[in-house]
C-alpha cells in the first residue's frame, strides 16, 4: 500500500486545465478533499519556474502573508501591488495558489493584478460555498479565468485511485462500497484504505484486495470528521445521534423526537440533507389525486454516520434506538426490519414472530449476515421450529452448510402443516446437494416428502426443487417427466411459472434449440420484473440458463447481457457473494469466448476472493480460472489454481463437471502436450454424449488443437441439430480441414461473432494451409490478419498461434505504409518526406508484398486496429 497516492483518473479535467494554463490560467473549484490541488498540481508537472502559494486561515489576516516568503522583507512605502508583482519575477511566470479563498484582500488584488495585466499563468484552487475575497471572485466572474467546478471521483476514477494506490487488482463489490462510503471524495477515500488496511477490513487475498467487515473508526478518520461536522450544542448532537442510527427518517418521525428548529439549524449548516423520499421499487398505479411526496432525513455525508455512530456509547446507542423503534415502529407503513434491528440493538428484541419476520425480509433480499442475526435471536426467545427453519433458510443461502445441518429441526420438532414441512424439506435436500453433493438422497427426501401431502402448493414446490436437482444433474429425460407431473397436479401460481420457465429453458439448451431457450428466459425475466415481490434466486437462475443459451446461439451479446443482469443481483443485494462468485464466471467466461483471457483471469480471480468452503460455484469459478489461464501459456498459475479447486470447488453437476474437462485440454496444450490435448478434447467429446452442446464444444477443441480430421463427421452431425450462428461455423471449421480459403472464411466468421480468438487461429490456419499449397503472397496476408487479430486477443498463446510474427518493415517501409493508410496520396507522402513519388509508389509495392495485403483500407485495418 502506497503512502504517497498516485494520480489517476480525471483525464479530462486534466487536458481542460493544461489548454487553459496556456490561455492564461484557471480556477479549480470544489469541496474539501475533492483532490483540487492534486489535480492543479499534476497539470502543472513539467512546467518550469513554478511560483507556489499556500494561503492559510492563520494568515488570512496579514496582508500579502501568503506570499511572505517570496517578497523582499521591507516593503516600499509607494505602490504594493506593483513592488510585489515586479518581486515576484518576468513575464513567464507560472502562479500556483492554493485554497485561493483564504487569500489575504492585498494577496487577493495581486493574484487579480497579475491575471488582468497578463504578467503570469495562475492556477488557482478554491472551496466550493467558502466566501472568497472579492478580487478572488472576480477571476471567473469577470471571465478573467475560466472556473472549473470539480465533481466527485467517478465510480471509474475511484477505481484507477485505488488499483494505483494498492498496487494490484481491487475487487469491483469493494471498489463499489469504497466509493460509496467516501461519496467520491479522493480525501476520505485515502482514509477509508488507511483505516482498513490497519484495522484488517482490507486486505489482499488470492491477489485480489478485498474488503469484508464493517468500516473501522481510526483516531484519523474520527479527527477527520469531526472537524468537518464542527460544533454543535447538546440538541444538535442529539438529534445528529437520531439520524446517523435511523437514516433515512422521515422529518415527521425525526421532529417527534427533535425541534424543527434544530433540524433547520442542521440544514442550514449542511450537516444533514432533506429531499423527497423516493416511491418504492414497485410501487402500485399512481393515484390521480395529486399529494407532496413526504420529506426524509438523511446526513450530508455517509461517513458522518460511522463517526456519529461510533462515538456514541453503549448506553447511549440503547436509548437511541429505543427511542426510535418506540416512534417509528408504530407508524402505518413502516419497515418491519428497521424496527426489529433497533429493537434487538437497544437490547429489547421482542417478541420471537416479529423478529422471524424480519429475518425472512433480510434473507429476501439477502442481506445474510443481518437476517442470520435476527434468526438466531428469534431462535434465543423461543422462536422453535419457525425460528429454526428461517435460520437454516438463510445459512443455506450464505453457503454456511455445516451450520444449516446443526440448525434445521428433526422430525419431531418440525413444523405441522403441508407448507411449513415442504419448506422444511426443501431447505435440507437442497443443502444436501449444494453443501455436500448427496444428490441421490436429496432427490430420495424430496419424492418421500411429497408421496406424504395433500395440499397442491407444497407439492408442487417440493417437485420444483427436484426438477431443480435433476437440470443440474443433467438428467434431462427425468425433468421433464417432474415438470409434466408438476403441471397435472394443479394450475401454477405466477411464481412457480418462472421457476418452470428456467426449467424449461435448460431443456430446450440441451436439446439445442438455443433460440428458444433465450426467447423463452427473456419472456420469463420479463413476467417476474411484473410480480409484487423481488425474486433474487429465480432471476439469477433464468440469467444462468439464458447465459448458456446466448453462448450456444453464438450471441456473446446476450450472455454477456445475462451475466450482468446476475451480477447486478449479487450488487444489490447487498453482496451477496453466491451471486457475485456465479457471475463474475460468467462474465469471465463470455471475456474467454470474446478472446480476452487476461480480462476473463481478472473477472475470474476477483469472484474467487470471496470462495470459503466447498461449493459448487467455487467449482465452475476456478475451473473458468484454470480455462483462461491456461490460453495465457501460464503453467503455474493454471496447477496452483486447479490445487486450489480440489480445495474449493465442489465438483458436482454437468455445469461443473464439463467446466473442468473442457479446461484440460488447454492445460496439456500450454505444457506443450498437444496430443495429450487432443486426447483430453476427444475423451470430453465421448463423456458427453447425454449432453450435446458439451460435446459440441469439446469436438471443436479438437479442431482448434489441428485434428479436424478426427472429427468433422460427427461434428456436422451434431451441428445439424442446434440452433443459432455459432453451431454452423464450427463444423465449417471442421469441414474446411486444408483449404485455406474456406479457413479465411471461418475467421471472418468468427470475427463477426465476436469470438476473436478463435477468428485468429482460423487464420493462422489458413496461413499454412497456403504454405502447403505453395502460396507465399497469400499466407503472408493470412498470417497478417491472424498477426492482427491475435494482437487484440490479450497475449493468448494457443497452439494455432505458436510462431506467429509480427509483419517484418522497416522503419521508413512502416512509416510510408502509416501515412497511406491514413489517406495520404502518393504524392502527399513524397512531399511530407521529401521523397520521389516514384519512391513512396515503390516502397508501398514492397510493403504489399511483405504482407501480403493489396490496398490502403487493408492497410489501415492491419496497423490501427
Amino acid at each position: 500500500m502506497r503512502h504517497l497516492w498516485p494520480f489517476a483518473g480525471r483525464e479530462i479535467q486534466l487536458a481542460t486545465i493544461r489548454s487553459a494554463l496556456d490561455a492564461g490560467g484557471a480556477v479549480v473549484a470544489g469541496p474539501a478533499g475533492a483532490g483540487k490541488s492534486r489535480l492543479a498540481a499534476e497539470a502543472l508537472s513539467g512546467t518550469d519556474d513554478v511560483v507556489w502559494i499556500l494561503a492559510t486561515a492563520a494568515a488570512s489576516d496579514i496582508p500579502l502573508g501568503a506570499l511572505a516568503h517570496l517578497l523582499p522583507a521591507q516593503p516600499p512605502h509607494g505602490n504594493v501591488i506593483r513592488w510585489a508583482a515586479d518581486a515576484l519575477g518576468g513575464e513567464r511566470l507560472v502562479l500556483m495558489v492554493d485554497d485561493a479563498h483564504l487569500l489575504d484582500p492585498v494577496s487577493a488584488v495581486l493574484v487579480h493584478h497579475l491575471v488582468a495585466g497578463r504578467r503570469a499563468r495562475v492556477l488557482a484552487t478554491t472551496r466550493s460555498g467558502e466566501r472568497a475575497p472579492d478580487a478572488v471572485t472576480a477571476l471567473w466572474k469577470d471571465e478573467l479565468l475560466p472556473r472549473l467546478e470539480l465533481a466527485p471521483l467517478t465510480l471509474r476514477e475511484a477505481g484507477l485511485l485505488l488499483a494505483g494506490a494498492l498496487g494490484g487488482q481491487v475487487e469491483a463489490p469493494t471498489v463499489r462500497r469504497l466509493w460509496r462510503a467516501s461519496d467520491g471524495n479522493a480525501l476520505f477515500l485515502r482514509e477509508l484504505v488507511l483505516a482498513g488496511g490497519s484495522g484488517g477490513a482490507l486486505a489482499e487475498r488470492r491477489g485480489v484486495w478485498h474488503w469484508s467487515g464493517e468500516i473501522p473508526v481510526t483516531t484519523r478518520l474520527r479527527e477527520l470528521i469531526e472537524s468537518r461536522i464542527g460544533d454543535v450544542d447538546a440538541g444538535e448532537r442529539a438529534a445528529l445521534e437520531l439520524v446517523a442510527h435511523g437514516e433515512p427518517l422521515s422529518v415527521d418521525a425525526l421532529t417527534a423526537l427533535a425541534p424543527l428548529e434544530t433540524l433547520q439549524r442542521l440544514e442550514d449548516r449542511q450537516l444533514v440533507t432533506i429531499s423527497p423520499e423516493p416511491p418504492p421499487a414497485r410501487s402500485p398505479e399512481p393515484s390521480p389525486v395529486r399529494s407532496l411526496a413526504p420529506l426524509s432525513v438523511r446526513l450530508a455525508h455517509p461517513l458522518y454516520g460511522e463517526v456519529i455512530r461510533a462515538g456514541c456509547g453503549t448506553l447511549r446507542t440503547r436509548e437511541v434506538l429505543s427511542s426510535l423503534a418506540d416512534e417509528v415502529g408504530g407508524r402505518t407503513g413502516e419497515d418491519p426490519l428497521r424496527v426489529a434491528v433497533w429493537r434487538l440493538d437497544s437490547g429489547t428484541p421482542g417478541d420471537p414472530a416479529s423478529l422471524v419476520e424480519a429475518c425472512n425480509i433480510a434473507r429476501n433480499v439477502r442481506d445474510l449476515r443481518l437476517a442470520a442475526r435476527l434468526g438466531r435471536a428469534a431462535l434465543a426467545a423461543g422462536g422453535g421450529a419457525t425460528a429454526a427453519l428461517a435460520l437454516a433458510s438463510v445459512l443455506f443461502y450464505d453457503d454456511r452448510y455445516d451450520e444449516t445441518q446443526a440448525v434445521l429441526p428433526g422430525p419431531a420438532d418440525g413444523p405441522v402443516d403441508d407448507m411449513s414441512r415442504a419448506d422444511l424439506v426443501s431447505v435440507h435436500a437442497l443443502n444436501l446437494f449444494w453443501g455436500f453433493g448427496r444428490e441421490a438422497e436429496a432427490r430420495a427426501m424430496l419424492t418421500d416428502a411429497h408421496a406424504t401431502m395433500t395440499d397442491a402448493e407444497p407439492r408442487q414446490g417440493l417437485l420444483v426443487m427436484r426438477a431443480a436437482i435433476e437440470h443440474m444433474m443433467g438428467t434431462f429425460d427425468q425433468l421433464g417427466r417432474t415438470i409434466a407431473e408438476i403441471r397435472r397436479i394443479a394450475p401454477t401460481t405466477s411464481r412457480f411459472d418462472i421457476g418452470l420457465a428456467e426449467l424449461e429453458a435448460g431443456g430446450l439448451v440441451h436439446e439445442g434449440c438455443a433460440r428458444q431457450a433465450v426467447a423463452l428466459v427473456d419472456e420469463a425475466l420479463g413476467n417476474a420484473g411484473g410480480l409484487p415481490e423481488d425474486l433474487p434466486s429465480l432471476t439469477a437462475a433464468l440469467a444462468v440458463t439464458g447465459a448458456d443459451a446466448a453462448v450456444l446461439a453464438g450471441d456473446l451479446a446476450a450472455a454477456g447481457r445475462f451475466a450482468d443482469t446476475g451480477y447486478r443481483i449479487g450488487e444489490d443485494y447487498v453482496g451477496w457473494d453466491r451471486a457475485l462468485i456465479t457471475f463474475g464466471t460468467l462474465r469471465g467466461r463470455v471475456a474467454r469466448l470474446q478472446g480476452r483471457p487476461a480480462e476473463a483471469v481478472r473477472l475470474c480471480r476477483q469472484a474467487a476472493v470471496r470462495l470459503r468452503g466447498r461449493t459448487l460455484h467455487g467449482g465452475l469459478c476456478l475451473a473458468e480460472l484454470a480455462h483462461a489461464y491456461a490460453l495465457t501459456g501460464d503453467v503455474a498459475a493454471v496447477r496452483a489454481t486447479t490445487e486450489l479447486a480440489g480445495e474449493l470447488g465442489l465438483r458436482v453437476g454437468h455445469q461443473v463437471e464439463f467446466a473442468f474437462r473442457l479446461a484440460r485440454p488447454w492445460a496439456l496444450a500450454a505444457e506443450g502436450d498437444l496430443p495429450g490435448a487432443v486426447e483430453a478434447a476427444l475423451e470430453t467429446a465421448g463423456a458427453a454424449g447425454d449432453h450435446p452442446m458439451y460435446e459440441l464444444y469439446a469436438l471443436h477443441d479438437a479442431v482448434r488443437l489441428g485434428a479436424c480430421d478426427l472429427v468433422a463427421d460427427r461434428l456436422a452431425r451434431l451441428a445439424a441439430g442446434v440452433e443459432g450462428d455459432l453451431a454452423p461455423v464450427l463444423a465449417r471449421h471442421a469441414a474446411a480441414g486444408d483449404a485455406p480459403q474456406e479457413l479465411d472464411a471461418v475467421s471472418l466468421a468468427f470475427e463477426s461473432l465476436g469470438m476473436l480468438l478463435h477468428a485468429a487461429e482460423a487464420a493462422a490456419q489458413s496461413a499454412d494451409a497456403y504454405r502447403r499449397h505453395g502460396l507465399p503472397r497469400r499466407q503472408r496476408a493470412a498470417e497478417t490478419r491472424a498477426w492482427r487479430l491475435a494482437r487484440r486477443c490479450e497475449g493468448a498463446r494457443t497452439p494455432a498461434l505458436t510462431g506467429l510474427a509480427t509483419p517484418r518493415l522497416t522503419a521508413r517501409q512502416r512509416q510510408i505504409a502509416q501515412l497511406a493508410a491514413s489517406g495520404l496520396s502518393n504524392q502527399d507522402i513524397a512531399d511530407r518526406l521529401v521523397l520521389s513519388r516514384r519512391t513512396v509508389a515503390n516502397t508501398l509495392v514492397q510493403v504489399y508484398e511483405r504482407t501480403g495485403l493489396n490496398s490502403r483500407a487493408e492497410l489501415a485495418d492491419v496497423l490501427f486496429t
